[in-house]
């Protein structure tokens, strides 16, 4: 039953990543599709460890690391143009890696707040749901001990899962005026669809 939730718990983290790395992309969101990434591959080399495949635990341990301090940040941020913006990304990724563990929590801290920020998103009560969910799952889950039988590392990952799913159905977006960009067109093609089917 053990091995069932640990593995299960991880690959259903692993999906709502994958799901939302698609929504990234398609979205022209690199660098969140990035965070995504990065999380699901922390989930899928658990749930592979979890499996029973000892080789993968180094692998898991280093990439949930890298997943810890960056991919918040990564999620946080919407698409981006210039050269200097990018390099900008990349330099404070690198120093997230060796700053001390209260400045990473402190960095994820502010990633929560950009992504629950009103106006980032379609749906803003997804949007700060799966902040309070993510927030939740770190600062009052964890991942030692059990809670009514449960392994809290389980409850933690499923949290996680459900934080992204949330972050799915916000459809995060960059700023505000791209979202307003974003629904004009979807308006527009509608009042098209509309035109059409009236002259037919």
């Amino acid at each position: 039953m053990s091995l069932f939730l640990h593995v299960g718990a991880e690959m259903l983290l692993f999906t709502a990543c994958a799901v939302a790395l698609y929504c990234s992309l398609r979205a022209g969101h690199g660098w969140r599709a990035a965070g995504f990434a990065l999380m699901g591959v922390a989930a899928l080399l658990g749930a592979i460890e979890y499996a029973g495949v000892d080789d993968a635990s180094s692998a898991h341990a280093a990439v949930a690391q890298l997943s810890a301090r960056l991919s918040l940040l990564l999620i946080a941020i919407g698409p981006l143009a210039g050269l200097g913006r990018h390099l900008l990304v990349v330099g404070l990724a690198a120093v997230l890696l060796v700053v001390p563990e209260p400045v990473a929590l402190a960095s994820n801290a502010l990633a929560l707040l950009a992504i629950a920020y009103r106006g980032r998103s379609a749906h803003w009560a997804l949007a700060i749901s799966g902040a309070l969910l993510f927030l939740g799952a770190g600062l009052v889950v964890g991942t030692q001990g059990s809670w009514l039988a449960i392994p809290r590392v389980d409850i933690f990952h499923l949290s996680l899962a459900v934080a992204v799913s949330a972050w799915i159905g916000a459809r995060l977006s960059g700023s505000g005026a791209e979202l307003g960009h974003s629904e004009g067109r979807l308006e527009a093609a509608r009042q098209a669809k509309t035109a059409e089917s009236s002259r037919v």
